[in-house]
């Protein structure tokens, strides 16, 4: 049973996640895909590109579309050794996650140049230097 994650490439922030997320996704139960390029099967399941670079969104194995935290909540179930889904499903964290990712997202960009401050961008997509070894 595989889900499907669908996510900003151009988005170091997203990246980075993506990369940990691939990590501790041992079970292979998670398809990461980025939204630039796949915008066919987006469409498909009545994603919208814009609506795909608004919010994470996520096609459940069933056939469900989630988007946002429901999708979050999704990802980080499947990996393993990330506490996160735990987390965000607290009584009294799950409604604040809830209102907080949309800010979030909307500042994804910002919050990549503040967090990540060494991503560089040439031709409109960021990257990580490699970190090099002492």
């Amino acid at each position: 049973m595989q889900h499907t994650i669908f996510y900003d490439a151009d988005c170091p922030l997203c990246q980075r996640e993506m990369a940990r997320t691939r990590a501790a996704n041992r079970s292979g139960s998670l398809a990461l895909l980025p939204v630039q390029g796949n915008e066919p099967l987006l469409k498909a399941h009545n994603i919208s590109r814009d609506a795909a670079l608004t919010l994470i969104h996520a096609l459940h194995a069933d056939g469900t579309v989630l988007r946002g935290m429901p999708a979050l909540r999704l990802m980080y179930r499947e990996c393993e050794g990330r506490r996160l889904h735990r987390i965000w499903n607290w009584p009294l964290l799950r409604p604040l996650a809830d209102r907080f990712y949309p800010l979030l997202a909307r500042h994804r960009y910002r919050l990549s140049r503040w967090l990540l401050p060494h991503a560089t961008c040439a031709s409109g997509t960021c990257h990580r230097p490699p970190r090099s070894k002492p």
